[in-house]
């Protein structure tokens, strides 16, 4: 099979630009790979987490009337009121006024739900057809006749975190579905007389010194609208973005909600900040493991009373440092004291001697209960010196960077994660061919999509762009994008569909720029065979309590957790529950599926 057999092509327009010679560049990504040795071995067998749909957009009861008469969040006090009130008005909102009648719907448009005629739940609201002027050159990428985004493709010799999702198809390859997506999504949502351009960027290193270098070449060279992808440990891509007005979506895997703040309203992203993940966590500690015994933990510890300990992920320089105050400061008011916080630096040659040293302290201190928040790889380790040490301790995972995943828990001593429990922001596993982003690309296109191990994780940052233009009106620019996510409906919220919102929806104390909300629990059974991510079937698997029941924040119920309690949980949908259901519809016409 040769090469264009491989790869689909596309109509949707793309250009290509390589990064700047400079600081980071340079050496193969083969030579990369090899100089991770064995840890590769792990990470080439992850599987792409169950999709995340980060969509937003559909019906939701709940949402209050923004100030342009568009179904919201009832954010528009945050916002610019002229921009607010240049948002186009929905299919819902002219019902509700009376006017429907008066606009011209597109064909694409269900009248019975108010949204486009798309079959999944996050199907965003229809606006009307666009007649007129689109205001023309708007500022960086936008012109009359397009909107260019940059594809930020991984450096060759980048960290460990990027070569994740690299290692598991070609980046051609994920480059080429990507452009599908765009090319499917532009035909179904309203782009304002604008065509979108991706222009792929192969970037030089991941390091903050390239990372600028590369920021400052897209800005200039290419003058986006928006960077679809960043380095993974830094912010300085999205910082440099930023700073000249470009928005940058899905950039830094660990960035703290501050920085949100700070780059307000440029930066975007998939999962809950860690900030929003602690809230949610808290809300799970005190409620219902706080003054309990920890009755998980190993025979010699079962019978205390839960000690709390934490192991997070550091970078160098630290930046989570005021999370780390405030977490303390809201534990007080709540009663909630940790015993013992550890962090550790992502330096993988040496994660086995700080996991030693990390595990003495821990059972040096009393701490039945350990709290972690990091990478996937680091419990590998923490797990085997644990054992080695005698020491079995309850494990409360939090759902960071794919640790509730069964393809890592597999990877974990198992005599220590029989005693893991915890939450994730992850939607109930479902087979591969269900999540929104293979099925949606079989029914436009009539095949499944090139990326077969990552398009759930190339989907995400597309809809979520796409769906900022629908909603944003003519007049695109970052604050329209902004007031556009903002007002959108909330959606979601069932066990296989997260619960998606922006703005003030969700209840957390900043403006959010994240999409997934909620939380589920989940605990880790050591002996049910089944699928894991990528299909592979072996023994362990998370099992989700109350049938995968979700929980925002605030929501957390003051009763024993049941984790661990067999009657109720599930670990795998082979058919969508019945508040998962999504309207069925044929593809329109002009679909290539259709030809």
């Amino acid at each position: 099979m040769s090469p264009d057999d491989q790869v689909p092509s596309s109509d949707a327009p793309r250009s290509t630009l390589p990064g700047p010679s400079g600081p980071g560049g340079g050496s193969p990504r083969s030579t990369t790979l090899r100089r991770w040795g064995p840890l590769v071995a792990i990470l080439v067998v992850v599987a792409v987490v169950a999709a995340l749909t980060l969509t937003g957009g559909g019906d939701d009861d709940s949402a209050e009337t923004a100030g342009n008469g568009s179904s919201g969040s009832g954010t528009a006090s945050t916002l610019d009121p002229d921009v607010v009130a240049g948002l186009p008005v929905t299919y819902a909102a002219a019902e509700e006024e009376g006017t429907v009648e008066d606009l011209t719907w597109p064909d694409t448009c269900d009248p019975e739900t108010g949204q486009l005629a798309i079959p999944t739940l996050f199907a965003p609201p229809c606006v009307p057809e666009f007649e007129g002027d689109n205001g023309g050159d708007l500022g960086s990428g936008v012109t009359a006749d397009t909107i260019r985004i940059v594809n930020y493709i991984q450096p060759e010799n980048g960290d460990i975190t990027s070569l994740l999702q690299s290692s598991l198809d070609p980046p051609e390859v994920q480059a080429e579905t990507q452009l599908k997506y765009v090319e499917m999504l532009s035909a179904m949502y309203e782009t304002y007389g604008r065509k979108v351009e991706v222009v792929d960027f192969q970037a030089t290193g991941p390091d903050e010194v390239a990372a600028r270098a590369d920021a400052v070449a897209v800005a200039e060279e290419i003058e986006p609208f928006a960077s679809i992808g960043g380095p993974g440990l830094t912010q300085a891509y999205a910082e440099e973005l930023a700073a000249r007005g470009i928005l940058c979506l899905g950039c830094g895997i660990s960035a703290p909600d501050s920085k949100y703040q700070e780059l307000a309203p440029y930066m975007w992203g998939p999962s809950a900040s860690p900030e929003q993940y602690l809230t949610n966590l808290g809300d799970y500690v005190t409620n219902r493991l706080m003054g309990q015994p920890a009755e998980f933990a190993g025979e010699e510890l079962r019978d205390t009373e839960r000690v709390f300990g934490v192991v997070h992920f550091e970078q160098d320089p630290p930046v989570f440092s005021a999370v780390n105050d405030e977490v303390t400061a809201q534990g007080a008011e709540r009663g909630y004291e940790t015993e013992l916080t550890e962090t550790y630096i992502l330096d993988f040659p040496k994660l086995p001697e700080r996991a030693d040293t990390i595990v003495s302290k821990m059972k040096a201190a009393g701490v039945t209960t350990i709290m972690f928040l990091g990478d996937p790889i680091m419990p590998i380790y923490l797990t085997q010196a644990a054992t080695a040490q005698d020491y079995y301790p309850e494990w409360i995972v939090t759902g960071t960077v794919l640790t509730d995943t069964a393809v890592f828990g597999r990877r974990y001593d198992q005599a220590q994660w029989a005693h893991a429990f915890g939450l994730s922001s992850l939607p109930t596993p479902i087979p591969q061919e269900m999540r929104d982003s293979w099925r949606l690309h079989e029914w436009w296109f009539g095949e499944p999509p090139a990326a077969a191990k990552t398009n759930a994780l190339v989907y995400p940052p597309v809809a979520q762009l796409m769906l900022g233009i629908h909603l944003a009106g003519p007049e695109l620019t970052p604050e329209s994008f902004q007031a556009a996510l903002f007002s959108a409906p909330a959606t979601g919220g069932g066990p296989t569909t997260p619960h998606v919102s922006y703005g003030t929806q969700a209840g957390f104390t900043n403006p959010d720029y994240l999409g997934i909300d909620d939380m589920t629990e989940i605990w880790w059974d050591p002996d049910t065979v089944s699928v894991n991510e990528q299909g592979v079937e072996e023994k362990g698997v998370y099992r989700y309590s109350d049938g995968g029941k979700r929980y925002m924040p605030g929501e957390m119920p003051k009763e024993p957790t049941k984790a661990f309690v067999e009657e109720g949980s599930v670990y795998l949908y082979e058919e969508l529950p019945e508040e998962d259901q999504y309207p069925e519809y044929d593809p329109p016409a002009e679909a290539p599926s259709q030809r």
